[in-house]
Parts: structure tokens; C-alpha cells; sequence
């Protein structure tokens, strides 16, 4: 349950590119996404509509996973700009991967390999603790936890 209310006040912030989010807030709300893209998956299927749902949860959810995971790079100091390559990356990864002949597949894995360190890093980055002081970005996000 702990779950589903840490993601429903991240809803509440659904656009909400200021400030910080601790790890907590951050990695409850990708085990949201994944357990609502789950759960979309397997209705779709009974429903018959196998592409549709799971593809509106996505769309639903895109917004504030990506707001979460700025606010995320914002509580360890970094910008949100730092989501930008590995997502383009990531989207030109399916275009380079088409290509046939053996030389465009060499060079298409090795675009992955690329790909892949890119989001290494910055799953390293999420994974970090945040600072406990202000930043540039705001306060801490767990500085007065003891209020609650």
C-alpha cells in the first residue's frame, strides 16, 4: 500500500519540474509505472485490446515520471538536462538497429553498448543519496521527515 500512496502524491505533482524528490519518492513511483503497465497489459489482453491500453497508461504516465526523475537529478545537484541524451539515445538506438549489412549491425551494437553506459549512469545517479542541505534546486526533500 506504502506503494500506491508515495505514487499518488507524486501525481498530485504531475507537472511539477521544481524542486527535489528523494529516492523513496522516485523509486515508488517507477514501481508504480511498472505495476500500472503491468496491470494495463494483462486487461488489454482479456479486453482484447492488447496495444491500446497499455499505450494510454504510457502516455498517462509519461509527464510525471519524467517531472519525478528531473526532480530526482535535481536532489543529488544535477539538471534535468541530463535526461536528454540517454532518451534520444535510446530512441535512435531503434532507428540504427535497423539498418542490415554486417558493418551497420557492428556499428548498431556498438551504439547500443553506448546506449546502455549512457543509462548506467544515470541509474547511478538516481541510486544516489541526495544532499541533506539546500541546493540550487531547493530544500531537501527529507530534511524535516521527522514532522510528519
Amino acid at each position: 500500500m506504502f506503494i500506491f500512496e508515495s505514487a499518488l502524491q507524486t501525481l498530485k505533482k504531475y507537472a511539477e519540474f521544481n524542486g527535489r524528490a528523494s529516492r523513496q519518492e522516485f523509486w515508488c513511483f517507477f514501481a508504480f509505472v511498472i505495476i500500472a503497465n503491468a496491470l494495463a497489459g494483462f486487461v488489454g489482453a482479456i479486453f482484447g485490446m492488447r496495444g491500446a491500453l497499455p499505450g494510454l497508461v504510457a502516455a498517462l504516465l509519461f509527464i510525471p515520471q519524467l517531472a519525478v526523475a528531473v526532480r530526482r537529478l535535481h536532489d543529488v545537484g544535477k539538471s534535468g538536462r541530463e535526461l536528454v541524451v540517454p532518451c534520444v539515445m535510446l530512441f535512435l538506438s531503434g532507428l540504427v538497429l535497423g539498418f542490415r549489412g554486417i558493418l551497420p549491425q557492428i556499428v548498431a551494437l556498438g551504439f547500443l553498448g553506448i546506449t546502455l553506459l549512457a543509462f548506467a549512469n544515470l541509474v547511478t545517479l538516481f541510486m544516489k543519496k541526495g544532499s541533506t542541505v539546500p541546493n540550487r534546486y531547493g530544500a531537501a526533500p527529507t530534511a524535516f521527515s521527522f514532522a510528519r
